[in-house]
């Protein structure tokens, strides 16, 4: 491979087989090298492949601005993360993932404190990434000697959920608001709590997780008999009551309106997770 450009003594340009510029890493690898010059192969650290001209450009500002030793500690934390998220994370997360610990070490220099409004939500919703978030916060803390607060261990899963599922944060704050506050309806509701230590409980929490996905991205189920959806209302009318609250609340948050499709699968979901203990009902389900 042959340099492209030199970005620092540390970050290189090539371009891969297909002509693609790609982003290398290295501890020196950039040092006394000119465009046109071939890279040290064995100097090689790791290779950044974005999607789009425009990620590759944000990456490389991004790393001619944060120091290398905090870009390989980032590198270990997403590499990390996908020992336990058994999902494809976009490239992005690098661009992200390094800008937030960049801002949050230099928050921490300034004594600056942020609370995450989602922290406990996060916590106890995404158990997977937010696990790899206080991971990331315990090795960040070991190797820089700072003391990031837990509070950014919710801020890194965050992160994560999104190049998980391939939004912008402000779609992955709504649907985790979403999902915290059907849980919320449902609980208040019922009188009841939803804890994700039962498998019925899970399921539950990760089917909603869906719904909230689906109602953001505009990819909701839709209705496939009409005659079903009425006879499920009908025969469930206190979950239906309960759905009926929930589309209230998006309607009135998002001004979505919710399909039937996703109201009659919301009133089996919640029937499932409440019915048995609803007095005299016996369930279809």
């Amino acid at each position: 491979m042959k340099i492209l450009k030199i970005i620092n003594n540390n970050i290189v340009s090539s371009l891969d087989t297909k002509n693609r510029e790609i982003i290398i890493m290295g501890k020196g690898i950039g040092f006394g090298k000119k465009a046109g010059m071939e890279v040290d192969e064995t100097q090689i650290e790791k290779i950044f492949r974005m999607a789009s001209e425009g990620q590759t450009k944000r990456l490389e500002d991004l790393l001619n601005d944060v120091s290398l030793e905090r870009v390989q500690l980032v590198n270990k934390i997403i590499t990390k993360a996908k020992e336990y998220i058994h999902e494809p994370l976009q490239e992005s997360i690098y661009i992200t993932l390094i800008d937030h610990i960049n801002f949050a070490l230099e928050r921490k220099k300034q004594n600056i404190q942020f609370q995450n409004p989602l922290f406990y939500d996060v916590k106890r919703l995404y158990k997977d990434e937010y696990r790899v978030g206080m991971e990331a916060v315990k090795y960040i803390n070991q190797t820089l000697g700072t003391d990031l607060p837990d509070g950014e261990a919710a801020s890194i899963a965050l992160h994560l959920i999104n190049a998980k599922l391939g939004k912008e944060m402000p779609d992955t704050m709504n649907i985790a608001k979403i999902l915290q506050n059907t849980l919320k309806i449902v609980q208040y509701f019922f009188n009841t709590e939803i804890e994700g230590n039962s498998l019925q409980a899970e399921y539950f929490i990760n089917h909603i997780k869906f719904f909230s996905q689906r109602v953001i991205s505009g990819e909701m189920l839709e209705s496939k008999n009409p005659a079903i959806d009425q006879m499920i209302s009908e025969n469930y009318p206190k979950s239906s009551q309960c759905v009926a609250r929930i589309a209230s609340y998006i309607l009135k948050e998002y001004k979505i309106q919710i399909t039937q499709g996703e109201v009659t699968d919301l009133i089996i979901q919640i029937e499932r997770i409440t019915g048995p203990k609803q007095e005299g009902k016996n369930s279809m389900l």
